[in-house]
């Protein structure tokens, strides 16, 4: 399954990204496809998720560190690293263990001032991780 974000314009519906353009353009054409919509509350939200996950990938291109070589290792790294833990959840087992639950960054379940804040100090540890600044981190990443 795909996963496309895409924009309503008058008319049509326009994606939001490169990235999104060549998964809509990979599609087979003339075929009939089953699309789910699902309605997000900022369109600059999807921007900033595209930029981050795209930076994620960008770190994990750029390290051998067997803890941050894939995109969803990074971005649980940099989870860790803000200690960005779902209270609620985490538990204590009866040998005195915590176990952690961290928290989505998905649009349903991060509020976009939040989201803002996460990205922001993510960036900062992801650009240190393979020793550049975060201009250059976001400069040389394509969404």
């Amino acid at each position: 399954m795909e996963e496309v974000f895409v924009q309503r314009k008058v008319n049509n519906l326009a994606p939001i990204s490169i990235g999104d353009e060549e998964k809509i353009l990979s599609l087979p054409t003339d075929k009939v496809l089953r699309v789910k919509v699902y309605k997000v509350k900022n369109p600059r939200s999807v921007r900033q998720m595209n930029m981050f996950w795209a930076t994620c990938q960008t770190v994990a291109d750029n390290t051998e560190d067997k803890y941050w070589n894939t995109k969803d290792k990074v971005a649980f790294q940099c989870k860790v690293a803000l200690n960005f833990v779902n209270l609620n959840e985490t538990i204590v087992d009866p040998q005195g263990n915590v176990h952690f639950s961290y928290r989505s960054i998905s649009f349903d379940e991060l509020p976009h001032i939040e989201a803002c804040d996460f990205f922001n100090r993510a960036w900062e540890i992801m650009a240190a991780k393979i020793g550049i600044e975060v201009e250059t981190l976001l400069e040389n990443t394509q969404p």
